[in-house]
């Protein structure tokens, strides 16, 4: 394992050599090849070391935020009218500092102000009534300038809290239709950081990117009219100070994304770390290996502390440069404009101005600084977002898609000549053909590896064929809107997930509106109502992440309950009792009577003996259907089956007893 030293000083090399993971830049659309050390490797993807060439270029990105705030046109106008007020509000205080002191502050009134000649009979002559009526300008000042502040913090977040929720629904939205096989390639840790983690930084982008660049501009530009207003000559000289400090921001700026991108791809790939872990914690003490867990964790988070820090350095680098800058502008202004002051070509009001207007453009420019370096981090978080929405769907229904109704549909499934990889090179499914007629139960069993699971992974269009058709009722089944498509199957697994809820909330799942007695209907149909009611709290016992609070056969048996609450027209059952014992798997068998009672159901087995009642029993052998008929049939054949059903029953039972058996379970 490599240490969080090393793994940083391989960073840094990348930083010099502008190879930072280059592949993580590249085509989402492309797929990525994922050494087999990948964590070793801080998740590095293979392929040639060539300098990063980001897919979505910054303009690309802040173009994101014009989408994002679509709707939004009268609170974000609003808001910059609150930012414009509170600016305008702000640009008063200097101008008074300037009157106390030219005027208050040597026994005048501001009646003798020439600028204020105008309003003179309005204004009071005497330095004890000015002082008293600039003191209430500054007080109605501060209050207004408070007031707005508090309608810009609560607008702006109202505004950042509503785009989040949009932004997350609509990630969550295209992620949940996302092909199965992007969801495993993120990993679950990564795509629960992409929703909640990056959509914050995403957000904030919105004040980086747009609100504190107008309110910085606006307020910089109200600030260099009044020092041109006051002094042109020593305005330029402090104009002129500003270029050399932007063009270093700007070759550190160029630098910061992609350090920032990392950052937070680390931070996915922590996550995924945990969820990976906690999910398998069994298998992590099993196996003893808490302490190397807890070793490589904190390899990977040194290593992305280390990171975060160097880049907050080089961040903070643009901050020490206006740091000089501002005393190199004080030095200008006391040596330049004293001497103004002292020639009697300058006042000494303003000069105090012309020094309060320098600070107040000292604030806009670090406030750009800063949202410019912020930027970067968003712009890092942006771009993991964007690569997620623009994958493509899995299986977009076609423009003419048809609905399917499912209270006319018979449910007979047909296959002709269906292939099938996942990838090109190999195929999984060669050129299988089969008819169900609607109601039939049809057994698919062969060696492990041979494609069952695939095969009615098709039939559920979880996968769409490369070649040939699977038609529902005499349709294509890529015709048909796949919501609806979707919505005619119930499975039942052997690896049974159940939400951390209660067992009512878990059998409802597949439809959300039943009603407590249908719920308990489906329970009894389960067998699962007696267990259920032997718990201290019945229907409303929690049952933990993954059901881990239930035993393996309590958690099948909820999963039926489900299944048969949904009223599935086309039923697959995929090894859901191999792992049960004797007992618990004839309870279960007499639900999944039930449950494949009148309709067409797939049944995926290891154990013959639970599939002998079938109507069809076909034999998989490495993608192809080599035998296929009735049970008895398939004995006579003396073939394939005969082979795998005497290598199962042999040494334990005469197939004859089992057949007697199975004649008087029909009885």
């Amino acid at each position: 394992m490599k240490s969080s030293r090393r793994r940083f000083v391989e960073f840094r090399e990348k930083i010099r050599k502008g190879l930072l993971d280059p592949m993580r830049y590249a085509d989402p659309s492309v797929k990525r090849d994922e050494s087999a050390d990948a964590w070793q490797h801080r998740g590095r993807w293979g392929g040639p070391a060539t300098k990063h060439v980001f897919k979505y270029k910054k303009k690309r990105l802040v173009g994101e935020y014009r989408v994002m705030l679509r709707g939004y046109g009268k609170p974000m106008a609003a808001l910059f009218l609150v930012f414009t007020l509170s600016t305008f509000a702000t640009m008063t205080t200097p101008v008074i500092l300037k009157l106390l002191i030219d005027y208050v502050a040597k026994g005048k009134g501001l009646a003798e102000a020439p600028q204020f000649a105008a309003w003179k009979e309005y204004l009071p002559d005497t330095a004890w009534g000015s002082l008293a009526a600039l003191s209430w300008v500054m007080v109605a000042i501060t209050i207004l300038i408070i007031a707005f502040d508090w309608m810009r913090l609560l607008a702006t977040q109202r505004i950042n809290y509503r785009l989040a929720g949009t932004l997350r629904q609509r990630l969550h939205r295209h992620l949940i239709r996302l092909p199965l096989s992007l969801l495993s390639d993120y990993k679950t840790g990564g795509l629960v950081s992409r929703i909640m983690g990056d959509v914050d930084q995403v957000v904030g982008g919105i004040n980086n990117a747009i609100m504190t660049p107008y309110v910085a501009l606006l307020r910089a530009a109200c600030v260099i009219f009044m020092l041109f207003f006051t002094n042109p000559r020593l305005a330029g000289c402090i104009i002129l100070l500003i270029p050399p400090i932007l063009l270093i921001h700007m070759f550190l700026f160029r630098r910061l994304r992609p350090m920032w991108r990392n950052v937070q791809d680390d931070r996915s790939m922590l996550s995924a770390r945990l969820t990976d872990m906690y999910g398998g914690i069994r298998v992590v003490r099993s196996f003893k290996r808490e302490r190397s867990e807890l070793k490589e964790f904190g390899a990977l988070q040194d290593t992305m502390i280390r990171k975060q820090q160097y880049t907050a350095v080089l961040g903070r680098l643009l901050g020490t440069g206006w740091g000089v800058f501002g005393p190199a502008i004080g030095v200008v202004i006391v040596w330049y404009g004293g001497s103004m002051v002292l020639n009697g070509k300058m006042e000494t009001g303003d000069l105090v101005m012309f020094q309060s207007y320098i600070f107040l453009l000292l604030g806009p420019v670090t406030q750009m600084i800063d949202s410019i370096q912020n930027l970067q981090q968003n712009l890092g978080a942006l771009d993991r977002v964007v690569d997620v929405l623009e994958q493509k769907l899995d299986m977009p229904d076609r423009a003419d898609a048809r609905g399917v109704d499912a209270a006319v549909v018979g449910g007979s499934i047909e296959l002709r000549e269906v292939r099938f990889g996942y990838v090109p090179t190999r195929e999984v499914i060669q050129g299988v053909s089969l008819e169900v007629s609607a109601g039939q139960t049809v057994a698919i069993v062969g060696p492990s590896g041979s494609g069952k699971t695939t095969l009615v992974n098709l039939v559920a269009r979880f996968f769409d064929v490369n070649s040939g058709h699977i038609m529902l009722d005499g349709i294509d089944i890529r015709d048909l809107k796949i919501e609806d498509y979707r919505g005619l199957f119930a499975m039942v697994l052997q690896d049974v997930y159940l939400f951390d809820g209660t067992i009512a909330d878990n059998i409802a799942y597949g439809r959300r509106h039943a009603t407590r007695e249908e719920i308990v209907a489906a329970a009894r149909k389960a067998n699962a109502y007696e267990f259920i009611m032997e718990m201290e709290k019945g229907f409303e016992t929690i049952v933990g992440e993954r059901g881990s609070k239930l035993s393996g056969g309590q958690k099948q048996r909820i999963s039926i309950a489900r299944a048969i609450l949904a009223n599935p027209r086309i039923l697959i059952l995929d090894e859901a009792t191999s792992s049960l014992d004797s007992r618990t798997e004839r309870m279960i068998q007499d639900s999944l009577k039930e449950l494949m009672a009148k309709r067409t159901s797939f049944v995926i087995a290891h154990r013959l003996s639970t599939i002998m009642h079938a109507d069809v029993i076909v034999v998989l052998v490495e993608g192809k259907i080599v035998e296929q008929g009735a049970h008895e049939e398939l004995l006579d054949r003396q073939g394939v089956y005969h082979d795998m059903f005497m290598q199962q029953f042999a040494k334990h039972r005469d197939p004859t007893i089992e057949r007697i058996d199975w004649e008087l379970a029909k009885e």
